[in-house]
């Protein structure tokens, strides 16, 4: 049986939203460095707000096992720049 065969762990998706700074995407990997992540994407995005001009937003998608999430999500709110974390099933392979 080779690894491509192996079963796969159910996986989950988290979203995280955060205030982009130079050094967002160096503190969401380093607050994971002892979950194993298989997936991140991280986007920098401006959105124009009428209220209060531009604002500029961070999205790190991060794929990982399930039992794995709950932890994760939790150092992930505990860091200062984070705004939201939400948890999807993420597509199986």
């Amino acid at each position: 049986m080779t690894t491509d065969e192996l079963p796969h762990p159910p996986a989950a998706r988290l979203t995280v939203t955060l205030r982009a700074t130079r050094e967002g995407l160096g503190r969401v990997v380093t607050t994971l460095r002892s979950v194993p992540v298989s997936e991140l994407t991280y986007r920098v995005s401006t959105d124009t707000d009428t209220d209060t001009g531009t604002d500029t937003r961070a999205t790190a998608e991060i794929v990982l096992a399930r039992a794995d999430a709950p932890r994760a999500r939790n150092r992930l709110n505990r860091m200062v720049d984070v705004l939201a974390v939400t948890e999807s099933a993420a597509p199986t392979p």
